[in-house]
């Protein structure tokens, strides 16, 4: 995992430990993890997972990948890691 910029106002140390909760589905390779203000001015974190170059996705993939992002940032706002989580897939490069 990749870890940029700053906003003090967010939990790293949470934003961590929530994501070493979840086994990272087979199709992804990576998480980067940004810390910055997001378009209206407040703190966030923007989560990229990066899916394989050669990860061959169905739309039932899809389905379920969408859906392990939003179970991530769902944990992230009941945890409270004091900003938004912003969560998006990403062809590795």
């Amino acid at each position: 995992m990749q870890t940029t910029e700053t906003t003090s106002e967010i939990d790293r140390d949470k934003v961590n430990e929530i994501l070493a909760r979840f086994a990272l589905p087979e199709e992804v390779e990576r998480v980067d993890i940004t810390f910055r203000d997001d378009h209206t001015g407040d703190p966030s974190v923007f989560l990229t997972f990066h899916v394989k170059d050669d990860a061959k996705i169905s739309p039932e993939d899809l389905k379920r990948l969408s859906e392990f992002l939003g179970t991530i940032r769902s944990a992230m706002l009941d945890d409270g890691v004091g900003g938004f989580p912003y969560t998006r897939l990403e062809q590795a490069a």
